[in-house]
Formats: structure tokens, sequence, C-alpha cells
């Protein structure tokens, strides 16, 4: 595989909460990549979901930094609090390229949004700005992918897993241990007043006790499983 030692992650989300599957995916990311860090960028005001049911970026920013305190190699960026909304990936890897030239940053996404690019904001153009790294669900095959490539840009193979899409960058699909955890799954469990220890990690749930009342208000104005990011 290509090399991106010491380039910084970016993985970017609602986190709405943050929960153990996105620390363990920055981690397993970090470590196999041998990344210098990976940055969790909370979007301020998600593109898709707006923000009906949306912690407010603040209490969202609180959860991950306590998420991620202690974790080797695992920062938290307010990058998007600062950016014009709603927060497109486009623009954060735009804004990144050009105030910072001299770090190599990677996009971090889940497969089943990789294979959503087309319907993002400039989403086809994520590959000409950084590289990418998607984490792969084992039952999509590299074969299906390939065709999806095939769809949208002219493309190489670069070894097992690495393509180089023409005039860009590397697009690296990754299988790593995951833990199935979503975000809704927590909320769910949260509004039910089930316990939550195991999902989050144990500072983040008793932050979550403390403003309870604020999450319950918020978060019941979701559907149900509606979401699983």
């Amino acid at each position: 595989m290509s090399d991106l030692r010491g380039s910084v992650g970016i993985l970017g989300g609602s986190f709405n909460p943050v929960h153990n599957g996105h620390v363990r995916m920055a981690v397993e990311v970090r470590e196999v990549l041998d990344l210098s860090r990976v940055d969790l960028v909370p979007a301020k005001v998600p593109p898709h979901k707006g923000t009906a049911g949306l912690l407010d970026f603040s209490l969202r920013l609180e959860l991950l930094h306590l998420a991620a305190d202690g974790v080797q190699g695992v920062a938290v960026s307010d990058l998007e609090g600062e950016l014009p909304v709603p927060s497109y990936s486009y623009s954060t890897l735009e804004h990144l390229r050009r105030t910072r030239p001299g770090v190599n940053h990677v996009f971090i996404m889940g497969g089943g949004d990789f294979l959503t690019l087309p319907d993002w904001h400039r989403g086809l153009e994520l590959p000409l700005l950084a590289d990418i790294v998607v984490v792969r669900r084992e039952d999509v095959a590299l074969e299906a992918i390939d065709r999806f490539l095939d769809r949208y840009w002219q493309w190489s193979c670069e070894g097992h897993g690495v393509r180089r899409v023409a005039g860009g960058r590397q697009i690296f699909f990754l299988s790593i241990p995951r833990l199935d955890i979503s975000s809704s799954l927590v909320r769910d469990r949260f509004l039910a007043c089930r316990e939550v220890a195991g999902l989050v990690p144990e500072e983040e749930r008793a932050a979550l006790v403390r403003h309870g009342e604020l999450c319950r208000r918020v978060w019941s104005s979701i559907r149900t499983g509606a979401s699983s990011e």
C-alpha cells in the first residue's frame, strides 16, 4: 500500500453523538496507515440532515473532546464551526489545502458514504483535493467498487485496494475491524432510558447524563431509527 506515513486524517460527520465506533475507526485507520493523527471534525450544519434533532455544535464538540481524551493520535477540530454553513466536505478540504499547504490531509469515510459521492456538493471532486480512505464493508467487493469508479472517473490500480484518480489523488480501500454501533442506536437507547455504557466512552456517558433533559428534548424530534450514522 502506498505510503501515507505522517499524514493527517480527517474524519467528519454530525457526531450526534460520537460513539465508540467513531473512535475505534479513527484509531484503526491511523495505525494501519501510520498517520500522524486523525482529527474528528464535526459538521456545524450537516448538508443532508439540517439541524432538526441535532445537538448544538458546542455540545457535540464537548462530547467529542471527552471521547477523544487520552486516545493516542486522535484529536478534535472545530474547523467547520468557523466556516460557512452548511458544512460541505469539499469546502473543508479546499480550506485545509489553502491554509495548510505543507500538510497532506487524508479524508476518511465509510463505504456507504463513498457510493453516494455523486449526490454530495462537488463530491466527485473530492479525490482531486485529498487522498481518500474508504473503510470498506466486507459485503462490497472491490470489483463492485471498480465498476462504480468506472462510472465517474478515469483511474488506475496502484496495488491491492489502492486506486488513483486521473489528475487527482489516491483512494485507499481498507477492511478494518469495526464496532456495530451507530449514533441512532445510542440515541434510541438513551431516549428509552437504557444504559449506553459500552456504546460511548465513560466520560461522554457521564456528560450525556448531565445534559439528559436537553438531549432527550432534541433527540425526541427524530423519528426512531431514522439515521444510522
